[in-house]
Formats: C-alpha cells, sequence, structure tokens
C-alpha cells in the first residue's frame, strides 16, 4: 500500500469519488452532489492505494483560514478496517496540512469515529450536530508537533 497524494480531475480522483460515494453516501441513502464536489479543485486529495491500484482509502484537506485546514471525507475501505490505514492517512494528511504552512486541522468527526481521533490527538469542540443524517462533533488538533 502506498498513500499519496492525487491530483485534481485525474483518474485516481475520479476513482477516490467512486469510493468516497460508495463508502460514505450510499449507505446513507445519499449521493456526492455538485454542492459536495464545487470546490474541489482547491482542495488537497490523499489517497490510500493498494499494490494492485485500488484505491482503500481517502482524505482530503480544505483550507478555511491562513492557518486551519479541515479534514474531510476520510474513509477506509469498511472491510480493511482496523488495520491502521486510516491512522496512516491521518497522520500523510497532518504532515501535508503542516508542510502547506497550516498549524491546525479541523475536523467534523461522526460521533462513532470520535475515539479514533481522540486517540490522535483531536480534541471534540462544541456540541454534537447531524451532519448528512448522523450524529457528528467538531475536533481539533494543532500541529505544532510538526513545526521545524
Amino acid at each position: 500500500m502506498i498513500i499519496k497524494e492525487v491530483i485534481f480531475a485525474s483518474a485516481q480522483y475520479e476513482a477516490m469519488k467512486r469510493f468516497r460515494e460508495d463508502t460514505l453516501r450510499i449507505p446513507l441513502g445519499l449521493t456526492l452532489n455538485d454542492d459536495d464536489l464545487r470546490d474541489e479543485y482547491t482542495q488537497t486529495h490523499i489517497a490510500a492505494i493498494h499494490d494492485d491500484g485500488e484505491i482503500i482509502g481517502t482524505v482530503l484537506l480544505k483550507p478555511l483560514s491562513q492557518g486551519r485546514v479541515k479534514l474531510r471525507q476520510m474513509a477506509v475501505s469498511p472491510i480493511l478496517q482496523r488495520n491502521g490505514i486510516g491512522q496512516k492517512l491521518v497522520q500523510f494528511a497532518e504532515e501535508t496540512a503542516s508542510t502547506l504552512g497550516f498549524d491546525a486541522i479541523e475536523l467534523h468527526a461522526r460521533i462513532h469515529a470520535q475515539a479514533f481521533y481522540e486517540k490522535l490527538g483531536y480534541a471534540a469542540v462544541g456540541e454534537r450536530f447531524l451532519e448528512v443524517t448522523l450524529p457528528t462533533i467538531k475536533m481539533i488538533k494543532r500541529l505544532d508537533s510538526f513545526a521545524q
């Protein structure tokens, strides 16, 4: 498996979109729509790719402000979860965000994933809310440990 940045609008980006829709949206009876995809050209796309070329995990980084980026669309193939792929994706995303000059990452964690992010140093802020029909919590992590 390799983890790498994927170029927007490339064939791997299109495969990532299908993977995200299949993993994150269709189980909820939803699909990715134009609003979901509108500004993806401004985002950093990261994929975990199996040796056979299959996308097995994704995460995006969306700039929010000069110092803050949002980690979003985090997904790992359900049959491969709990094998460290998610942790490696988040670590790659954090290193990438730090290299790009961001000093904090925020995300909206589905409640069932909150403990995963807490183990990686993210802290919940605010109250739970619904996002794409699921209970969610905002979480933040400072990237000071990646400072050079």
